[in-house]
């Protein structure tokens, strides 16, 4: 955690933006107030726009121009870079920004020069272990859905710079002049709503958004019986076939090297998923062997979860077994190497390998329990087995969102992924990295 308070104590917002080494899986932002930049090159949109994540921002809408046209014209200008916004009508304050798998900072700060650089500003810095030990990323993520869901908020577009372009021509410096120019009556805010309520909702929205997908993975799956490469035998279970068909897309078709803009394959395949498909798919059934070490995965590590995480043996899963589930996970060993070491009990040492923190991290997350009193093992056959697997969605959003069930260091990505090794029959394996690689065919999921 960082205290961002700019030049009282030397630490300006622009410091903790991510660099091209931190990894970020999109960009949420809420901010109400922005002016045009002296540098768009390094500020956080040309941050944005240079490390090429997708940001959906929402700003404020009202007569006073909150926001101002040259920064409007310039969002608009890079929409087709994947840079979106939408405007809250008057009661939009916040000052919120979320770089998914990095960390998230609130405060005050505006997105503007002054904000960022010379104002005496007051916020904080939390990374994404803080966010993970604290709930923080589940309220966040649950801001960021309300906000999506309002359904007062206004695109950005040209007709919008336009309607803005004549209030500030005849308002100029008074608060009231051009305010019956105004195309959107004063908003008032939200309604009270209870908390359970809210809850409820976005269950059902993972609910719609979760079954989607699924239908777009089984879709997959009965084509890749048709594609499947001479290396993968037959009795290999389709939705393992599924995932590592989509792990070797990400990771050899998308980009190069390190570097996977998912978000531009996803602009251009969006309108015909199909045909990106078929290309995928033809290139899948001719490799001649794995691409990318897919065999280790069909062949060795799923087997070994699938193993560990039958029902009879969930009951004895011990710190060695535990271990070796999550160094075959791919969600886990993802989110073990953003952990801080002072969590893993190891605050003199600076950095440590991957492979290294996940025997340190299997006995930490054994010893952690939910509100509940329920360890590790317990939650997993609760979203594993406790029900019918038509509700194997709503357990695992129980289980990654309630409050009382969820485990610190133990997330949806995970969960859902190990749901597929464990139980490649109810659905194939499900991650960050699953979703990227399904948008970058041109599927709108939602990567969480």
């Amino acid at each position: 955690m960082k205290f961002v308070a700019n030049i009282l104590n030397g630490c300006h917002l622009a410091d903790i933006l991510p660099t091209p080494e931190d990894d970020v899986d999109s960009v949420y932002a809420a901010i109400a107030y922005g002016a045009n930049s002296t540098n768009e090159g390094d500020d956080f949109i040309g941050n944005c726009l240079k490390n090429r994540y997708r940001l959906d921002l929402w700003m404020r809408y009202d007569h006073t121009i909150p926001v101002a046209i040259p920064l409007l014209e310039r969002l608009l200008r890079h929409e087709r870079d994947n840079i979106f916004c939408r405007f809250v009508p008057d009661r939009l304050h916040s000052k919120v920004i979320w770089w998914k798998g990095y960390g998230a900072y609130v405060g005050s700060a505006n997105l503007t020069d002054r904000a960022w650089f010379t104002n005496i500003e007051a916020g904080v810095f939390l990374s994404e272990d803080d966010l993970q030990s604290n709930g923080m990323d589940i309220e966040l993520d649950g801001f960021f859905e309300e906000l999506r869901n309002l359904k007062v908020t206004i695109p950005l577009g040209t007709e919008l710079i336009q309607e803005m372009t004549k209030i500030q021509e005849k308002r100029q410096k008074s608060w009231n002049l051009g305010k019956e120019l105004r195309k959107t009556p004063v908003w008032d805010g939200p309604a009270f709503f209870v908390r359970r309520k809210a809850f409820d909702r976005r269950r059902e929205d993972f609910k719609r958004e979760w079954n989607d997908t699924l239908t777009h993975l089984t879709q997959l799956g009965e084509s890749l019986e048709k594609y499947r490469p001479r290396w993968i035998q037959e009795d290999v279970p389709v939705g393992w076939q599924v995932d590592q068909f989509l792990h070797a897309y990400y990771y050899n078709q998308v980009g190069e090297g390190n570097a996977k803009p998912y978000e531009d394959y996803f602009r251009r395949n969006y309108r015909n998923p199909k045909g990106a498909v078929k290309a995928a798919l033809d290139w899948w059934q001719a490799t001649p062997s794995a691409p990318s070490r897919e065999d280790e995965m069909l062949y060795i590590n799923a087997p070994f979860i699938q193993r560990h995480l039958l029902r009879e043996n969930l009951v004895h899963l011990h710190e060695d077994a535990l271990a070796g589930v999550c160094l075959r996970t791919h969600a886990t060993r993802d989110h073990v190497i953003k952990m801080k070491l002072s969590t893993l009990g190891k605050p003199e040492i600076k950095s440590m390998t991957r492979e290294d923190r996940i025997p340190l991290y299997a006995s930490w997350l054994l010893r952690q329990k939910n509100e509940k009193g329920w360890s590790v093992p317990e939650l997993l056959n609760f979203v594993l087995y406790d029900g019918s697997d038509n509700e194997m969605w709503e357990r695992l959003y129980i289980a990654a969102r309630d409050k009382q069930y969820r485990l610190p260091h133990y997330g949806l990505n995970t969960l859902a992924e190990l749901v597929g090794w464990a139980r490649p029959e109810v659905a194939p394996p499900r991650n960050g990295r699953t979703s990227k690689a399904l948008r970058a065919l041109g599927y709108p999921v939602k990567i969480y």
